[in-house]
């Protein structure tokens, strides 16, 4: 992937401060596809003592899938 860039990243912090959900759009130009890779991620974040304890990241697999050129079972093209 060439390019590949995050941007537009939205924080929403927790109420006790040690974790946040961030959003944020994604894109870049799969050079075997020449196709470009455009994603909303969504990122739910966890530290303790300066350290991330907990990270977890949501985004729709079809469009990277799609992007890529892969076929997904059962999913029309």
């Amino acid at each position: 992937m060439d390019n590949f860039r995050f941007f537009n990243l939205t924080i929403h912090p927790f109420e006790d401060s040690a974790g946040a959900v961030g959003e944020v759009e994604a894109e870049g130009f799969i050079k075997p596809t020449g196709r470009i890779y455009r994603q909303n991620h969504i990122v739910f974040l966890r530290a303790a003592d300066g350290t991330i304890v907990f990270l977890r990241e949501y985004f729709d697999p079809v469009r990277a899938a799609n992007a890529m050129d892969i076929p997904i079972a059962g999913l029309a093209s």
